[in-house]
């Protein structure tokens, strides 16, 4: 699945959980004042029946008739079976025609008590109807006198009507707000969710492409990360185990080539070392040949000096080629570069040439002592050797721009070798092996990320200068 994908199905979820919420809210806010409404209407049809019954029993009701058999029962007559002549049957005719006379002057009384209750009653309600009119005209009177118009009273009544609705109505709203702030608080908690179930399945693999990158940038070629997620994900992580696995394959591609390199120079040094050794070799012969045959302790003297320098020469050229071959050197030591100028200096103070150092702040290099004291060595004395008797050599030190400067009084460079004193085997000099500036070079640019660059300078000499670009600590 794509982000594209991911992305719009947790909108589309995150819109459809909240529109079910709200229809649902809807739904039971319309349930409950659907039975708000019919429990109030309940209530009201109940008052109006109770007060309707009120009224009705407090209404005085018609006497009914009495039931003949009744008022038989009530007459303390013998029944007719129970006479026997016509003479206790007239008196029992008598004695019941008393009885009926004397039930209808009681059912009279009772008419004419019912007609005098009813006047009454038709006499309370007129009354209750001159209150109701006075009262009417009263508030008519009021409203005359505080000149309000029906408009205002229609008002009134509408904002009584409302505020009745309202007062009637604040339950349910106070319900439905509490229900909405709770749908809110929610659909807050359900997008927090999906945000980080979202943030989680698009920025995990990111983490982990990140981790490969830095692993990467601290040398580990080859690092594999696992291939996971969405689509474009997955397409990424994949491409990366490529191209780690490309690149660990260059580095050793470039490392293979670089000792094939490297050895195809310690061969050409090797063989530019045997020509350049042969020379002195046949010198300190002859000098040995001569000192047999001296004839005085001075001419030897001479000639063991004479020796003594050949045989530093040959020490030198082999220290250079077994510096430069040698792998195994410790260059994560702390140098100082003023402590070796300072060092050079004293070195080369018998020399008859006046070197000026200007350093006033220390460069601190990481690496080897040799190598770097082996450098500067070479521009030095090349320096010496170029500079004529009593000549300045002025040595400057920028430690803010890991610069270093040898300027001396000489010839300076001749153009016909100016641009191949780098190489190997070349010299202006006539015993020079031309090994020295070569070694230099090739120390600076595999070791120390800098470089070398020799010019003439004004009026006259020659300026040499060390650039440590990456290696300033």
């Amino acid at each position: 699945m794509s982000i594209r994908w991911i992305l719009s199905l947790g909108i589309i979820g995150l819109l459809l959980v909240m529109a079910i919420s709200q229809i649902l809210l809807i739904h039971s806010f319309r349930e409950r004042i659907e039975q708000q409404i019919s429990s109030s209407s309940s209530e009201l049809t109940q008052v109006v029946l109770d007060e309707a019954r009120r009224q009705l029993i407090e209404i005085p009701l018609p006497p009914t008739p009495p039931d003949p058999l009744e008022i038989l029962r009530d007459l303390k007559v013998p029944p007719p079976e129970t006479l026997g002549n016509r003479e206790e049957r007239e008196a029992w005719r008598r004695e019941l025609q008393q009885q009926l006379e004397q039930n209808r002057e009681e059912r009279q009384a009772r008419q004419q008590e019912f007609q005098a209750n009813q006047q009454e009653w038709q006499a309370w309600q007129q009354q209750v109807q001159q209150q109701v009119q006075q009262q009417m005209q009263q508030n008519l009177r009021i409203v005359i006198q505080r000149q309000w118009s029906p408009e205002a009273i229609r008002a009134q009544v509408e904002q009584a009507q409302q505020q009745m609705q309202l007062q009637s109505a604040a339950p349910l709203f106070r319900e439905f707000t509490t229900y909405t702030v709770m749908l809110i608080a929610l659909s807050t908690g359900v997008a927090m969710l999906i945000s980080l179930w979202l943030g989680h399945r698009l920025i995990q693999p990111l983490q982990s492409l990140v981790a490969g990158f830095r692993t990467l940038q601290q040398g580990q070629l080859g690092q594999q990360i696992e291939v996971q997620g969405l689509r474009e994900y997955r397409y990424v992580s994949a491409q990366f185990n490529q191209m780690s696995i490309r690149l660990a394959e260059l580095a050793e591609m470039a490392e293979q080539a670089q000792q094939q390199q490297h050895l195809v120079e310690i061969g050409e040094m090797s063989r530019g070392l045997v020509h350049a050794l042969r020379n002195p070799l046949h010198t300190l012969t002859l000098l040995m040949e001569q000192l047999g045959d001296a004839p005085d302790e001075d001419q030897r003297r001479q000639l063991l000096q004479q020796a003594e320098q050949k045989i530093l020469h040959i020490n030198r050229s082999l220290t250079a080629v077994l510096t430069l071959s040698c792998a195994e050197v410790d260059r994560q030591q702390q140098v100082s570069v003023s402590a070796i100028l300072q060092d050079l200096q004293l070195e080369f103070s018998a020399s008859p040439v006046r070197i000026e150092l200007d350093a006033p702040t220390d460069l601190v290099l990481a690496g080897a002592e040799q190598e770097l004291r082996a450098i500067i060595h070479t521009l030095l004395s090349n320096a010496v050797e170029a500079s004529p008797v009593n000549g300045r050599i002025r040595i400057r030190l920028d430690a803010q721009c890991a610069e270093l400067c040898i300027t001396d009084q000489g010839s300076g460079l001749e153009p016909a070798i100016a641009e191949q004193l780098f190489q190997p085997h070349v010299s202006s000099k006539p015993a020079g092996a031309g090994m020295g500036l070569y070694i230099a070079q090739r120390l600076m640019q595999r070791y120390y990320q800098g470089r070398i660059v020799l010019e003439n300078s004004e009026p006259g000499g020659c300026r040499a200068c060390l650039f440590f670009v990456e290696s300033k600590r």
